[in-house]
């Protein structure tokens, strides 16, 4: 248990003289505040078609600038990791992703986005002709980017009523600058390459605000701030956390990293209900987070993918009445890692995972 008053309120912005490791830090910071936690997510697709289909010019300029950021960051704290660490990439991506907000979020610096691609160094891999994708590593996610297959992407683990008007002045915040996208945004992208805007002529980034673990908080607090502000939330559900008693939940959150604040122990459960999950997809997109907020290398049996997988999509087709479409698993595992887990996936109905670094379409 963390009591509330503990926890430092979550700056979205940092101080003006900044670098990448400040950025680091302010990332790290934000994440043990249980703040709203910024990252750049890589547009992933394993079809060669998908691969080749251009983003619009002002996406793909978008993307370039976000890349050479990333490859700025990496340059300067990764130069001499492996490029298929997968853990720094994610790193790199969450302190670039929060320079990025900083600096394009109203009243900060402008142009310092675009400055960034002129950083010594911070140079875009050489784009080949060839589109076979390279082995998952930032080289990957770097040219993904500078295609303009890229998202924005704002993480929260807790949402208590005591931040309220802290949260709320993030996402107006992030309203104002960016879109956020619905799950038939993403999908339009990844199967068809319409992207957002191409009809309505809003060319604002594009973003998922994404609220984790599936807290009553998350439904009580978060969505009728998204709901004010016509924000489209992203709610990863953890659904044994919300599938078993009330009385049990905290146990169940304490023995799977679930982190639990007064507040939540405070409330009628830590976890929402079956009926706020069902209210939630009226307005936003809930998707399977595993029952048990399991990682991958937790799950090597039949067993465990039925009741990591499998069942976690019966469950919210049943409080939702539609397929949950998008699947994310602790720690944030990537495709690739294990054929046998990614079979799983797709026969449960998953179309996309989000990983800690990229949206993969299954």
């Amino acid at each position: 248990m963390v009591p509330t008053s503990l926890l430092p309120a979550p700056l979205l912005l940092p101080p003006p003289d900044r670098s990448a490791l400040a950025d680091l830090r302010s990332s790290a910071a934000l994440a043990a505040a249980r703040g709203g936690v910024p990252a750049l997510l890589a547009l992933l697709w394993d079809d060669d078609a998908r691969r080749a289909r251009p983003a619009p010019p002002h996406v793909r300029t978008d993307g370039q600038q976000l890349a050479a950021r990333a490859a700025g960051v990496w340059q300067a704290l990764a130069a001499d990791q492996r490029d298929d660490d997968l853990a720094c990439v994610s790193s790199v991506l969450h302190a670039a992703g929060f320079g990025a907000l900083a600096d394009e979020l109203p009243g900060e610096r402008a142009g310092r986005l675009v400055a960034a691609a002129s950083v010594p160094g911070a140079l875009l891999p050489r784009q080949h002709r060839r589109l076979a994708p390279a082995p998952l590593g930032m080289t990957s996610h770097l040219l993904a980017m500078g295609r303009g297959h890229h998202l924005r992407v704002v993480s929260w683990h807790n949402t208590p009523p005591s931040r309220r008007h802290q949260l709320r002045a993030e996402l107006a915040a992030l309203q104002v600058r960016y879109r956020t996208w619905t799950l038939a945004d993403l999908e339009a992208v990844t199967a068809t390459g319409v992207w957002p805007g191409s009809r309505d002529g809003d060319e604002r980034p594009g973003l998922l605000p994404v609220f984790y673990e599936g807290y009553r908080a998350a439904a009580e607090v978060a969505a009728p701030v998204c709901d004010e502000l016509g924000v489209t939330g992203w709610f990863g559900v953890c659904t044994g956390f919300v599938g078993c008693r009330a009385d049990q939940q905290e146990l169940f959150a304490r023995s799977h990293r679930i982190v639990l604040l007064d507040e939540d122990l405070a409330a009628p459960s830590p976890a929402m209900t079956w009926d706020q999950v069902g209210e939630l997809t009226q307005r936003h997109v809930v998707f399977a987070h595993t029952a048990s907020h399991a990682g991958i290398e937790e799950t090597p049996t039949e067993a465990d993918l039925e009741r990591e997988v499998l069942a976690p999509a019966r469950a919210l087709r049943a409080a939702t009445g539609v397929d949950a479409g998008v699947f994310a698993w602790l720690h944030g595992s990537p495709t690739g890692m294990s054929p046998r887990h990614d079979a799983a996936l797709r026969g449960a109905g998953y179309r996309h995972l989000i990983s800690g670094t990229a949206v993969h379409r299954l």
